[in-house]
């Protein structure tokens, strides 16, 4: 069976050609309440800046399929956040 950093090289350097990876880490965010699963995210490096656009046109076509999870692709530095309403208390 194939490791998450193999699986993650497979899609963006093979499968959909986005250019040669550097480098592949792997993080464990905050858990999200209301969420059942884990909040698991990776830092994909690339070596060429034209690898960017490549893996954000993967994205936009809806084909960020990994391991039959869909996932979702930003740049670095963009500043996506999820924010969680704080609950009432009662």
């Amino acid at each position: 069976m194939a490791t998450a950093n193999e699986t993650i090289w497979k899609f963006f350097q093979h499968d959909f050609e986005c250019g040669l990876i550097q480098d592949i880490r792997i993080r464990k965010g905050q858990k999200i309440p209301g969420k059942p699963r884990e909040n698991v995210y990776a830092i994909i490096e690339y070596a060429h800046t034209n690898s960017l656009p490549r893996s954000l046109r993967v994205a936009s076509k809806k084909k960020s399929i990994i391991g039959g999870n869909k996932v979702r692709i930003y740049k670095a530095g963009t500043r996506t956040m999820v924010f969680v309403r704080p609950q009432k208390r009662r």
